[in-house]
């Protein structure tokens, strides 16, 4: 049972997960998690050029955007403990099958089962605070596994004992405050499909890294539960703090797919400044 699969536009193969633009900004697709023990952990739509102050979450307009703002209102999440706040479509498929074994509730998250290996976002990275987020993949014999993207992670790792396995890797988002930049926004792509082969070349080099004792039926029982082959379909997708995001889609050939389509669809996708007046 999958919420998505085969749900996609003709030709080219597109969809759009989540766009900050629609009414509602986050779908009943989504769910939004915050720390209620923290006020600062926050999950609001705004313009692209308000500011969420920190004491007490409050949102305020400045006077002039900031520069690189876009003319849009987008999802702004922002937490001091980043795992804690998070928007999040879908669920692991792995956790489905566990709930499906107790006591099925109404409310039950179901997966994705989007049949589209790339997936595509634009975000902003909040200052110069960590972002990361996260894509559940199942191969194609139904093994799942977890690939999460930070920006503090510097050198890729495998928790391969996790159920399911987890690929954690490094993301590089330039910090907003950069004045080198042109916009702080970031245009981001992924191939899940090429990085399905990862959960087994780092998982080698996990267990080589390993003491000596590990008995070698345990490793078989692992390997084989690891993520392998071609590429089934997405299970869920979560975004953690601190970001603001704009879009999020799947295609079937990332930037390739994006340039196939007409001009009204690319106007869509693009990012407009906005308009930045001075101060009387």
């Amino acid at each position: 049972m999958t919420l998505l699969s085969g749900t996609v536009q003709a030709s080219p193969p597109l969809l759009s997960l989540l766009s900050s633009t629609s009414s509602p900004a986050l779908s009943p697709l989504f769910i939004a998690v915050t720390d209620s023990s923290s006020p600062n952990s926050v999950i609001a739509t705004i313009n692209d050029n308000q500011q969420v102050e920190k004491a007490g979450s409050r949102i305020t307009i400045p006077k002039n955007p900031a520069q690189g703002s876009i003319a849009d209102q987008v999802i702004h999440i922002q937490s001091p403990d980043l795992r804690s706040t998070y928007i999040q479509a879908g669920c692991s498929q792995t956790a489905f099958r566990r709930s499906l074994k107790g006591k099925e509730r109404d409310d039950m998250m179901v997966p994705l089962g989007v049949e589209l290996p790339w997936i595509g976002m634009q975000v902003k990275k909040l200052s110069r605070r960590e972002l990361s987020f996260e894509v559940g993949v199942v191969d194609s014999r139904g093994r799942e596994g977890v690939i999460r993207c930070s920006s503090y992670k510097t050198d890729p790792s495998i928790h391969p004992h996790r159920s399911p396995p987890l690929v954690h890797l490094p993301l590089s988002v330039l910090s907003s405050e950069s004045s080198s930049e042109l916009t702080p926004w970031r245009h981001i792509e992924l191939n899940l499909s090429s990085l399905i082969p990862l959960f087994q070349s780092l998982a080698r080099k996990y267990e080589e890294e390993e003491e000596k004792g590990t008995g070698s039926r345990k490793k078989r029982k692992t390997e084989i539960q690891l993520p392998n082959g071609g590429f089934r379909s997405v299970s869920y997708v979560r975004i953690y703090a601190n970001c603001r995001i704009r879009r999020i889609w799947f295609s079937s050939e990332g930037e390739k797919t994006l340039e196939s389509m007409g001009r009204g669809v690319r106007d869509e996708w693009a990012l407009y400044a906005s308009q930045n007046i001075p101060s009387l």
